[in-house]
């Protein structure tokens, strides 16, 4: 006999996630409802600042690249606090 397990004893494969360890479909609605406000709010934000400006959507272009930054950022933070 090689090395391994006992005869009649298999090796234990990798764990399965326990289903209560993933949040909630209201949960997964939540990460869709911040990130559109964080891309709603980025492109207001720029869309006034171009208005101010007088600028083509420079600004609201860069708002909206910020508010999906900032999106993911809030997502990852959020999954991780959920996933504890």
């Amino acid at each position: 006999m090689s090395g391994g397990s006992p005869a009649g004893e298999s090796e234990p494969g990798p764990r399965e996630p326990r289903p209560e360890a993933y949040p909630g479909p209201l949960a997964y609605a939540g990460f869709g409802m911040l990130n559109a406000f964080c891309l709603l709010g980025g492109g207001a934000l720029g869309w006034l600042a171009d208005m101010a400006a007088g600028t083509l959507p420079l600004f609201m272009l860069v708002g909206l690249v910020a508010g999906a930054a900032l999106g993911v950022a809030f997502t990852r933070s959020e999954w991780r606090r959920l996933r504890r």
